[in-house]
């Protein structure tokens, strides 16, 4: 939900609304006619007039039933013009980003922009190092003042449809993520379906660079972040603790099936998964279609306790961006509303929390202790324990153990003194 923004439109829309009076120009012929017509009175009707609006001739974004948007539908809206159309406030208003930005010079859709922020682009601002837990933590989702540049750069408004374009699924998937992260609801956050290269197939790309409208828009204009679309490190271990206590607990579906996941040390309770189950196609990083929510959901309810639809589900993979994959499948695709990435996911977070790491963690947050995992976990190469932070944190069930959640809030909403959650 938004708040009501009250702002300057960016362009005023004025005119000036007359009648013209049509008159005949009658002349001295023998057509003119010499006598006035008696008036004559219509004969009163209850009936209200009525006027038609004219049919859009194209398929208005809020009528799209999922998060997946196909080349033909796409150029509906570039021929009637809403695809970054100057007036940010017009509503229905497209955006569309090319989310694999190095490829935006080999075509692009019409008026797609390269996915970019002040400090880098492409796939580079999907993810950043910052504090999670007891240290600075690789690949967490980006902060919001890189998602404003985004948006703003891609000329967002407060009506705007995104479409997120580009060849490679995973990205875009992430950037998805991103996006539902920091408030964008799923009606307004689109992927379009085979890419950029699908687009091309049917209709052709093209290769101007794009200029987009200013914009102010940012995601303070939503009343809190989607927090719960994401999981921290202290979120997921209360999880697994509810799980070998044999209680209520989401399902963890960990895509790390293609590498070497399978196999090897895991979460306990989690199901290994392969992110290319999701895709049509022999790559879930080349330009290849989703697989339809039947499919998709006839696929996870494969394994056991998982329901697709409805579950509590937690999805993650080595780093945080092939769980994307499975994350926009089901909440994009399927229309589940409780599922969550663990962002950082195995390699640069749960693993890292063994008794292997000088200092070693408290036993609040230790992950190879208390069967949280299945298997044997010694990696310390990706994080350092800060020694002040693993004095401090030693509760999980605390809004300052997850600090990415609280940033958040304090971003959008400007203090966390709300009911906003402290665990599980």
């Amino acid at each position: 939900m938004e708040r009501n923004i009250n702002r300057r439109r960016f362009l005023e829309i004025s005119g000036a609304a007359g009648m013209a009076a049509i008159a005949g120009c009658a002349g001295d012929g023998e057509d003119t006619p010499t006598d006035t017509p008696e008036p004559t009175t219509a004969e009163p009707t209850t009936e209200e007039p009525t006027t038609e609006e004219p049919e859009a001739d194209y398929t208005p974004p809020s009528e799209i039933e999922n998060a997946l948007v196909e080349p033909a539908t796409l150029k509906e809206w570039v021929d009637a013009g809403l695809v970054n159309s100057d007036d940010v406030y017009a509503d229905p208003r497209v955006s569309v980003i090319r989310v694999d930005a190095g490829n935006y010079d080999s075509g692009h859709v019409p008026g797609a922009v390269p996915l970019a922020s002040n400090d880098a682009e492409g796939s580079a601002t999907l993810a950043t190092t910052r504090v999670e837990g007891l240290a600075q933590t690789q690949k967490l989702v980006p902060h919001g003042e890189t998602v404003d540049q985004i948006i703003q750069n891609a000329g967002v408004g407060p009506n705007t449809t995104i479409v997120l374009s580009g060849d490679n699924p995973m990205y875009s998937a992430r950037a998805y993520w991103v996006l539902r992260f920091w408030g964008f609801p799923r009606e307004r956050v689109k992927v379009l379906q085979g890419g950029s290269s699908a687009y091309d197939d049917e209709f052709g790309l093209v290769f101007e660079d794009v200029e987009t409208p200013d914009s102010n828009y940012t995601v303070e204009a939503f009343e809190e972040p989607n927090y719960t679309r994401r999981k921290g490190l202290n979120e997921l271990i209360q999880d697994v603790d509810a799980i070998n206590a044999g209680e209520e607990a989401p399902s963890i579906i960990d895509q790390r099936g293609e590498g070497d996941g399978e196999g090897e040390a895991k979460i306990a309770g989690s199901h290994i998964d392969q992110a290319g189950a999701y895709i049509d196609g022999d790559s879930f990083t080349a330009a290849n279609p989703w697989k339809s929510a039947s499919e998709i959901e006839e696929h996870v309810n494969g394994y056991e306790g998982v329901d697709a639809a409805n579950g509590d589900i937690v999805t993650m993979c080595h780093s945080g961006f092939k769980g994307t994959i499975a994350f926009f499948a089901l909440d994009g695709i399927v229309g589940n509303e409780n599922v969550a990435l663990y962002d950082g996911s195995w390699t640069f977070s749960w693993s890292q929390y063994n008794g292997e790491q000088d200092p070693t963690p408290n036993e609040a947050w230790r992950t190879d202790i208390n069967e949280r995992t299945v298997g044997e976990i010694t990696d310390t190469s990706q994080l350092d324990i800060d020694p002040d932070l693993n004095a401090e944190l030693t509760e999980l069930a605390t809004l300052e153990a997850n600090q990415v959640k609280k940033d958040a809030i304090e971003y959008i909403v400007g203090d966390t003194s709300g009911g906003f959650g402290c665990g599980s």
